[in-house]
């Protein structure tokens, strides 16, 4: 999973909005912050319906059939009409053919988003700045299954952040669980490679100038190869190993 290069980038993105702004912020109070939900409450839970993902193999995976979404939200106002901050986690459960630990698994890491996005709200609301074009938002978004096998599953998901401005910032996550284990695995773990020599590997075929690590990449599984790709969408193609 990847953390804070890309959040301390849009972090100067929201600093530079705010000076350009020449308007005087407006700290809320504790009694002007308010949270419309506790997020330890799913605020929706649907089946996936109707909706395919491919891996690079074109195989389909129809997510209802392997799991469901649970998805949970919070909205955060400076006062009555105005919302200052609101993010939402799309968070994908398998069904009882899998080991029950993939799920505490999973539960761990949404919680390390949950975290994220509530550190995130913190900082809004005490900014204070209430005259951003648009409400900023953190959202993790369930873009389907990338591959299942009788050892591992591969799930891809969108980190997505938006600062108020015109855009919204996307950053893609895949988890990769052993099915029987019930715990995350890596890339240098399936390919018994240690970091470095995968790492120097896969920049050598993306053909990067600068040395990527692993919060700028990331992988999933496909039949008999895995799919490095960068996480940040656009940038760089992506590459693929045999396995």
């Amino acid at each position: 999973m990847k953390k804070s290069i890309l959040w301390i980038a849009l972090i100067s993105v929201y600093l530079s909005l705010v000076a350009c702004d020449n308007k005087t912020e407006i700290t809320p109070s504790s009694t002007e912050k308010e949270s419309v939900q506790d997020l330890s409450i799913p605020v929706e839970t649907e089946l996936i319906d109707n909706q395919e993902f491919e891996d690079s193999n074109e195989t389909a995976y129809v997510a209802s059939e392997y799991g469901e979404i649970q998805e949970y939200g919070s909205e955060f106002y400076y006062d009555e009409n105005t919302k200052g901050f609101y993010y939402n986690l799309e968070c994908f459960y398998l069904n009882s053919d899998f080991l029950f630990t993939m799920n505490e698994t999973l539960e761990k890491i949404y919680a390390s988003y949950l975290k994220q996005y509530q550190e995130t709200e913190d900082w809004y609301m005490e900014q204070g700045n209430q005259d951003l074009p648009n409400v900023p938002y953190s959202k993790l978004e369930f873009l389907g299954i990338q591959y299942i096998d009788k050892d591992y599953v591969s799930l891809l998901f969108n980190d997505i952040t938006h600062m108020g401005s015109a855009t919204a910032y996307s950053s893609y996550d895949a988890i990769t669980l052993d099915r029987h284990t019930g715990n995350e695995v890596t890339a240098s773990e399936i390919l018994e490679k240690n970091d470095s020599e995968l790492l120097e590997i896969v920049n050598g075929l993306m053909g990067l100038d600068a040395k990527a690590d692993w919060l700028d990449l990331d992988f999933y599984l496909a039949e008999n190869k895995i799919v490095f790709f960068y996480r940040i969408p656009g940038i760089w193609e992506d590459v693929t190993l045999g396995r």
